[in-house]
């Protein structure tokens, strides 16, 4: 917890306060009906009022009762729990859990606590303090296990948290809250802990987007199944005598009155291998665009989770490259190797385009609207058999923009320094200079008619 504001370090304090709001909303209707049931005393003493003294006496003795009971239900297994966290005999473990197959934005995680025991009609609530200064949702853990387990003094269960972003976090810190039946009172406990984790891109993309490179490996490994490589540039090329009249291209020839044929797919036993490059290189210098940098970035990776996916889906061999270092992790499969170099890239402005691609060979090149457009001109014309992939950053920051500017204009200022990213979106003018930038890579594909797969979905 270095480097904190004041607001910061009196909202960190605030976690450790054991008397809740309710507690004190208690107390004040309790005392504004004392107040009222005394005004209903008659002024001489009477049958009446000597009950109604005695109703008041059981009601404040039940009251007093209960919180006493609150209280020791919450004490008791906060002060055990303590002691066996400074006799330093807390187990505990966190670990990534299986999710499921339309992934979720976020993170499930499981959690093995040991020992730890339950209030009593109470409940055990979590906090992790991730990053140094973030700190996410007070969450309760869903328990693999069913029924009353009040006395069980292992706690397990699993969280879904809703991680903000496509990266890694690192988590210093657990704050373990110990609250009763009417969340009166909430003793924390600060447990220290180490655990990185990562949220995993997801497809972005509905259809099938028609990915095809040439083949990009040395002819020294036969597969057994025969791939599919296309031909030139949209698989067209101009009609020649001894060409077949069934491929003719009608659809173009009412357009343009130019005979075109359609170039049949070719089988080559040698068409399994591809390198995929992906680039993060910044062209147009935006490292403090919250947008950019975060829901621009995001878009980036997923679009190239999917296509990475999709040539895997396929039958080929990716090999992935990044034009950063990526942190050493260890990964059963080169598939979860791939996923973890894209989820720790991020803009950078040291490699650019030609340093990432070799100046020799055919690959998949995934490129974004940041990507200087005279640098692609360059590979473009140093080399040919490359497939682009173009990512479309401004169709990823257009969703919600306009409706959220408008309310923070209109209604209230936001005081969150994230949040306040949807009205960069005017400061810096970062659509009009991404969309000035996307017509100029746009011309450039077009120039040298390079095959391109243009990523301009919707982020779902």
């Amino acid at each position: 917890m270095n480097h904190l504001t004041w607001r910061q370090r009196l909202s960190y304090a605030s976690h450790f306060v054991p008397v809740r709001l309710y507690l004190l909303l208690f107390l004040a209707v309790s005392a504004l009906a004392l107040w009222w049931v005394n005004r209903q005393y008659p002024g001489e003493p009477s049958l009446s009022s000597t009950l109604l003294n005695l109703l008041v006496e059981a009601a404040l003795t039940a009251a007093a009762v209960l919180l006493l009971l609150s209280l020791l239900s919450v004490v008791i297994p906060f002060a055990w729990f303590a002691w066996k966290v400074y006799r330093r005999q807390v187990n505990v473990v966190i670990d990534n859990a299986e999710e499921d197959s339309n992934r979720q934005i976020g993170r499930r995680i499981t959690m093995d606590i040991a020992p730890l025991l339950r209030p009593l009609l109470g409940f055990l609530y979590f906090r992790f303090i991730y990053d140094d200064t973030r700190r996410s949702p007070k969450f309760s853990l869903i328990r693999q296990k069913t029924g009353l387990q009040w006395f069980n003094s292992r706690q397990r269960g699993w969280y879904h948290w809703p991680l903000p972003a496509i990266r890694e976090y690192e988590v210093q810190q657990m704050l373990v809250y110990f609250e009763d039946l009417f969340h009166f009172f909430s003793f924390s406990l600060r447990i220290p802990v180490k655990q990185s984790f990562f949220t995993r891109p997801r497809h972005i993309i509905d259809r099938d987007a028609q990915v095809s490179p040439h083949r990009t490996e040395a002819e020294n490994v036969r597969v057994e199944e025969l791939k599919r490589i296309e031909g030139e540039y949209l698989n067209y090329k101009n009609f020649e005598d001894n060409d077949d009249v069934r491929r003719i291209v009608w659809k173009i020839y009412a357009r343009n009155k130019e005979l075109v044929v359609r170039i049949p797919e070719v089988l080559d036993p040698y068409a399994s291998h591809v390198y995929m490059y992906a680039s993060f290189h910044d062209s147009l210098h935006m490292p403090e665009n919250y947008l950019v940098n975060t829901r621009g970035l995001d878009y980036f990776k997923n679009a190239c989770w999917s296509i990475f996916s999709q040539l895997v889906k396929g039958g080929r061999m990716v090999k992935f490259f990044t034009d950063q270092p990526v942190p050493t992790r260890h990964f059963s499969n080169q598939t979860d190797q791939t996923e973890y170099a894209l989820v720790a890239s991020n803009w950078q402005h040291q490699w650019d385009l030609l340093s990432l691609v070799p100046p020799k060979g055919n690959a998949v090149v995934c490129i974004s609207s940041l990507t200087d457009a005279l640098q692609l001109d360059q590979l473009l014309q140093r080399q040919q058999g490359i497939t682009l992939v173009m990512v479309r950053l401004s169709r990823g920051l257009r969703r919600n923009m306009l409706g959220r500017w408008l309310q923070w204009i209109f209604v209230a200022p936001e005081s969150d320094y994230e949040k306040q990213g949807f009205t960069e979106i005017r400061r810096f003018s970062t659509l009009r200079r991404m969309r000035e930038n996307e017509k100029k890579l746009q011309q450039i594909i077009e120039k040298h008619g390079a095959s391109v797969v243009m990523i301009a979905e919707k982020m779902k």
